[in-house]
């Protein structure tokens, strides 16, 4: 964590707050309503957050990953206080909580955080909405993301994430976390040969620049965006969407003799299909033009527009 203990606790309280004005029903619904444990999304408006705390909203756009972090975990308890006391639920009954995240949309419309361009190397670290087309789509894998290892000298049992950065591979600690105290530098996994315990759904999509919004002359690039959990078969290739996503760096584990290829990947938050959305803005812009045509050229007899109206919608009643 990059944020003190101080601003996590602000974050916290932030939140919090934002949940119980905007989204008490949608936790009791979520939490009391789902039969098992499954991953749904909470869409947090950053606009109407960041107005309640603008030092919240600088957290965010600094360290963007600890922040979600902190929002996940005020979420998750949320639900877990909204599902004790859920109508929904029967009094006793045991059930799993969903998994929920919270999902940010409605980014202020700027240059440092909204893009019509596949990002650059130096927004490497920013929370970005980025705007394409989907060119391809990879098929849903199962992702193990976590394992648990044990120490062969002193016991002690310890959580090891997959790194993003590797291409999610597994890299145990250089020497023993016990905070007993214990310099062995030697462990095993506990799941080794064993089905794994912490999976979730991964995906990986291609998309690019369109070329409408870029100048004349330019080539559209392209770039991964990384899905997980509920995103997941969320679009299909020649979706336009939008991303809202940290820019990461990625690279294969390094061996000697190797070389090191770098790529930039955008690690999704929240996507939005913009299909129907575009579909129905064209529509509507359509029948507002047709109308105003209509009346401006009726504008010297607007009761004869108002005859021509009226004969038209009984001829579609009489037939």
């Amino acid at each position: 964590m990059l944020i003190g203990p101080e601003q996590e606790a602000l974050i916290g309280r932030v939140f919090e707050s934002y949940l119980t004005e905007h989204h008490h029903g949608d936790l009791l619904q979520l939490s009391g309503g789902l039969p098992e444990e499954i991953h749904r999304p909470v869409v947090v408006n950053a606009m109407t957050l960041f107005e309640t705390s603008m030092e919240v909203g600088d957290y965010f756009n600094a360290f963007p990953e600890d922040v979600l972090a902190v929002f996940n975990k005020v979420l998750h308890r949320k639900a877990v206080e909204a599902s004790q006391g859920s109508p929904l639920r029967p009094n006793g009954e045991q059930r799993r909580n969903p998994m929920l995240h919270a999902r940010i949309t409605g980014l202020p419309v700027c240059p440092e955080l909204t893009r019509d361009t596949v990002p650059r190397s130096r927004d490497v670290g920013h929370f970005l909405s980025v705007t394409g087309t989907v060119i391809r789509t990879s098929a849903a894998k199962v992702l193990e993301f976590e394992r648990d290892y044990i120490c062969t000298k002193c016991r002690h049992v310890f959580t090891v994430q997959a790194d993003f950065e590797q291409f999610y591979t597994f890299v145990p600690p250089q020497s023993c976390s016990n905070p007993a105290g214990c310099n062995s530098f030697k462990f095993s996994c506990l799941s080794e040969g064993c089905e794994p315990s912490s999976c979730r759904d991964y995906q990986e999509i291609k998309i690019q620049e369109q070329v409408q919004r870029l100048t004349v002359g330019s080539i559209p690039r392209s770039v991964v965006v990384v899905l997980e959990d509920d995103m997941v078969d969320s679009c299909k290739s020649g979706d336009d969407v939008t991303v809202y996503g940290v820019v990461c760096q990625r690279w294969r584990p390094l061996f000697e003799g190797s070389r090191c290829e770098v790529e930039l990947v955008l690690k999704a938050n929240n996507m939005e299909v913009n299909n129907q959305q575009t579909a129905a803005t064209l529509l509507i812009k359509d029948v507002h033009k047709e109308f105003e045509e209509f009346w401006q050229s009726f504008k010297t007899d607007p009761i004869a527009g108002t005859d021509h109206t009226y004969r038209c919608c009984l001829l579609l009643t009489s037939g």
